[in-house]
């Protein structure tokens, strides 16, 4: 006898626990099996697309005017340069979300930080706040736009 025969043969629980708890491709939903998919294959996009929460705040205060809540996020995204930041205290590539909400509007600021090699950004001034280590030929590469709704 082979396995398919044998796994056919199965009680249909049993046939649900190993397709959702072991294999785990598949989920049960309303009492459909749905298939889930495949993140492994996919794993070449997680440098585009993989943002991790490293922190978030919130903030609440009032002006004269307005009470206003202010919500940051902070994500960390994948490096576009892999050099070794851990020993020399670099922090990973980041960016940061704002959202300030108030009585009339709803500010995002978005600011997206990237260490880049020299060559490959604008550099407006020497100076740097944010620690680059011994790299010289490297710098931050700095994005920040902000809109209102």
């Amino acid at each position: 006898m082979d396995i398919i025969n044998l796994v056919e043969r199965l009680p249909d629980d049993i046939i649900l626990y190993i397709y959702t708890k072991c294999l785990k491709r598949y989920r049960f939903y309303n009492g459909e099996l749905i298939k889930l998919i495949d993140f492994d294959k996919y794993k070449f996009l997680e440098q585009f697309t993989y943002r991790k929460i490293k922190a978030f705040n919130s903030y609440n205060y009032s002006n004269d005017n307005d009470n206003v809540i202010k919500y940051r996020i902070h994500y960390q995204l994948p490096n576009m340069i892999h050099i070794n930041r851990k020993d020399s205290g670099i922090d990973d590539d980041m960016i940061f979300i704002t959202f300030t909400i108030n009585d009339n509007s709803l500010i995002f600021d978005v600011d997206r930080f990237r260490l880049k090699k020299k060559e490959d950004i604008i550099i407006k001034s020497q100076m740097n706040i944010y620690h680059k280590g011994d790299y010289t030929d490297y710098d931050w590469e700095v994005i920040t736009y902000s809109y209102e709704i």
